[in-house]
């Protein structure tokens, strides 16, 4: 593999560009690269910005310790400049990259949301968002988003 193909396989793809939108309203930095990502994971995710992505999905910090590793209590205990490890860091970044699949696969926050909390059969009749606490159960939802993109029903 050549250079310059190595580095277009580190660029934004198109189908990530929704969530790149997240990220600049959230984080307030424009992704340019995978590469970013490894950054900002490295480097931790502050409570304030976690704040932010939770308010803009519109859920409490309760309902949205139910998508991470960790308890409300561990990020209640958390400063708002306080940053999360880079394996939490890396999980609410992968939540972002998810929910800007799920707006661009359903059209917007409000009918992705109503797919996310709704039992699934190509989930096992399992609800999308009792999987993502774990980095496995994130790629079952993501991938179950690009089926539903491409037309394909499990």
């Amino acid at each position: 593999m050549q250079r310059e193909d190595f580095m277009d396989t580190l660029t934004i793809k198109e189908s990530d560009k929704q969530a790149d939108a997240i990220f600049k309203k959230i984080f307030h930095k424009q992704l340019k690269s995978y590469m970013d990502v490894i950054e900002m994971s490295k480097e931790g995710i502050t409570k304030a910005s976690l704040m932010e992505f939770i308010h803009f999905l519109n859920f409490s910090p309760d309902q949205f310790a139910h998508l991470l590793p960790i308890t409300l209590r561990t990020i209640q205990r958390y400063s708002s400049k306080q940053k999360f490890s880079p394996t939490i860091s890396e999980h609410i970044i992968q939540l972002v990259f998810l929910v800007g699949k799920g707006i661009e696969v359903f059209g917007s926050l409000e009918k992705f949301m109503g797919w996310f909390n709704t039992p699934s059969k190509a989930l096992g009749g399992r609800v999308p968002s009792d999987l993502v606490s774990l980095k496995t159960g994130t790629q079952m939802v993501m991938d179950e988003l690009g089926r539903i993109e491409y037309g394909v029903y499990a």
